[in-house]
């Protein structure tokens, strides 16, 4: 595909970065010389210097040849007329745009064929809100994320010093967790991810992905864990922050009939917040003021929440939370920079409105029967969901006689309402929905995996 992406900030440069390893056409364009210049020197892509939103820059950067347009620049008035003018005078057919102000994204009128021709919106507040309620759900894990209509979960967790996957060889899993199927699909050593081996073992302190059935994965927590998960009929939640996605997280919470307390250092936004939700407590102040958090008990909350706009503070009050020993903490994380860092400090919870707005964006580029791509762990894995239709050469061979690409798992098939947890026996079948992971540049390798034969047809 050509694809044209607007705004090399953190976003439009990971998903450039992305769209090249898997081998698609890319240009950027941007108006910063120097984020044009860590393009150019770290990737082969077409760069053009210039504003996103003008004709002559798209028209430099290839938009009369474009598939699909990206614009994801720091503005919503920019990225929502670049979209317009590649409409009317490029005829591109397929734009999305990332927009950030509630006032637009939330406005469904504005967008339309006949009106502001956007295919497809991406709000960073509402994918970060909806990565951190994940995470709420699921409490112990430092990611969670559903494929196949939620059936199937893979899990990011830290492994623990008494859990049981510390020191197991993967080829023992099926002997440590019984009738609790789950699959290892990622591992993440000395910094490094990776997709196991059957004799890969796994060490306290490395982080891994499971793939395991929703259905299971209650059981499947508690197991690992040693001890039972926190099934409160209401937890109490901190929350730190009532920015857009503080705000959207604590209206998801109170639908769950969650206890929260929210901290807001703007006087202006907490009272205007406290006329908008209906059961939160939302208190004026500084989440970095102990005896404000002493006095609102945080020694005795399930959950913190910090969700400011200030990564400084987030990172801050995310230890201050740990150090009162609260079980769960969740930590906003703007810049890349500290994504790293923070988990070295003890912080395993992290989300990144950058990483997630670019996750939704490359789920939605899709190819044949490709259904769904999602980056993994530090984004150099992928997973991918595809649909195994009639004459696909994955049909009909055991796993294990399956020549898949290099460093390529397979974690689960969904075949209807069942979930298969595989092993080298099971056989992909007509119709199933098979959940992957590998890197990038395998990406055109598993597709052919996938492609119908033309006696299909």
């Amino acid at each position: 595909m050509n694809i044209l992406i607007l705004g090399a900030g953190e976003v439009g440069f990971h998903i450039a970065l992305r769209l090249a390893a898997e081998g698609h056409d890319v240009a950027v364009v941007d108006s910063d010389k120097e984020r044009i210049q860590r393009v150019s020197d770290t990737m082969d892509v077409r760069t053009v210097l210039g504003n996103a939103a003008h004709p002559s820059v798209l028209e430099s950067a290839g938009a009369e040849n474009a598939d699909l347009l990206i614009a994801a620049t720091a503005s919503d008035e920019t990225n929502m007329l670049a979209c317009q003018v590649a409409h009317s005078l490029f005829k591109v057919t397929m734009k999305m745009a990332r927009i950030r102000e509630p006032d637009f994204a939330t406005n469904e009128k504005l967008f339309g064929r006949d009106e502001l021709p956007i295919d497809l919106i991406i709000s960073p507040e509402h994918e970060a809100a909806k990565a951190i309620v994940k995470r709420y759900q699921v409490a112990s894990a430092m990611d969670a994320q559903g494929f196949a209509d939620d059936k199937v979960q893979l899990l990011g967790m830290m492994i623990r010093p008494k859990s049981l996957l510390a020191g197991l060889a993967l080829e023992e899993m099926g002997e440590v967790m019984g009738d609790k199927r789950v699959f290892v699909v990622a591992y993440e050593h000395n910094r490094k991810w990776k997709v196991p081996t059957r004799d890969t073992v796994l060490l306290a302190g490395d982080s891994v992905y499971l793939a395991v059935s929703s259905a299971q994965v209650d059981d499947v927590v508690e197991a690992l864990e040693g001890c039972k998960q926190n099934k409160k009929v209401q937890r109490n939640v901190m929350l730190v922050g009532g920015g857009n996605v503080g705000f959207a997280v604590a209206q998801a919470l109170e639908k769950m009939g969650v206890s929260i307390k929210m901290i807001e250092h703007n006087k202006a936004r907490a009272s205007w917040i406290a006329d908008q939700l209906t059961s939160t407590v939302v208190l004026h102040g500084d989440a970095l003021d102990r005896d404000l958090l002493e006095e609102e008990a945080i020694s005795k909350m399930d959950d913190f929440l910090a969700l400011t706009n200030d990564d400084e503070t987030n990172i801050l009050s995310s230890l201050i939370a740990r150090k009162y020993k609260v079980p769960h903490v969740v930590t906003l994380v703007n810049r890349a920079i500290y994504s790293d860092l923070v988990r070295e400090i003890g912080l395993d919870v992290i989300v990144s409105p950058r990483f997630t707005t670019a996750a939704s964006i490359l789920r939605h580029v899709r190819k044949g029967r490709i259904l769904g791509m999602s980056p993994l762990g530090d984004g150099s894995l992928e997973v991918i969901e595809a649909e195994a239709l009639e004459t696909a050469a994955i049909l009909d061979v055991p796993l294990r006689d399956l020549k898949l690409p290099k460093e390529t798992v397979i974690g689960a098939i969904v075949r209807g309402e069942d979930v298969i947890i595989p092993d080298g026996d099971t056989v992909v079948q007509p119709n199933d929905h098979v959940v992957l992971v590998s890197r990038a540049e395998s990406i055109r390798a598993i597709e052919a995996l996938f492609e119908v034969r033309l006696e299909f047809f």
